[in-house]
């Protein structure tokens, strides 16, 4: 089965629901890697809001939140998981550099490398979709392994 799964979350509640379906796949022996990637503020604000801002205080709160959504999917792991998966972390920073949520990710799961890659999928369709985009099926296009979609509630 799978050795290496790397878990892409943000912390929605779609993503909880990815960290739950990969806690399950997981056997005994198996490497969880959690990723959360920190995106360009310089990207996002500009991009969706286009206001000027501080970008190191933006950059380093999305940091720190970054953190905060590993270490609660790290607990929630630890405690779903069964025996003998070993859990880790690693928030991948993107805010110098650049570059687009789904490249990173599967230029993590390249490089580390993973046998699957899990991730949420909010499953919205139409103009929200169009205007928010979609990192999972961007991913899903560029990847050359597997991945498993968790769908979220239809809409989020």
């Amino acid at each position: 089965m799978y050795q290496h799964i790397l878990l892409a979350v943000d912390g929605s509640p779609t993503s909880d629901l990815a960290l739950r379906e990969a806690a399950r796949i997981a056997n005994s022996g198996a490497i969880l890697r959690v990723l959360n990637v920190v995106e360009s503020p310089l990207f996002t604000f500009l991009a969706v809001y286009g206001v000027a801002y501080d970008f190191e205080i933006v950059a380093d709160a999305a940091r720190e939140d970054g953190r905060r959504v590993l270490a609660a999917a790290e607990a929630e792991l630890v405690r779903q998981a069964q025996p003998g998966v070993t859990v880790e972390t690693h928030l991948l920073d993107l805010t110098q550099q650049g570059g687009a949520i789904p490249d990173a990710i599967e230029h993590e799961a390249e490089t580390w490398p993973a046998d699957l890659i899990v991730i949420g999928s909010h499953g919205r369709s139409g103009v929200k979709r169009l205007l928010l985009g979609s990192v999972a099926e961007h991913l899903l296009r560029l990847s050359t392994r597997p991945v498993l979609l968790v769908r979220g509630p239809q809409g989020t």
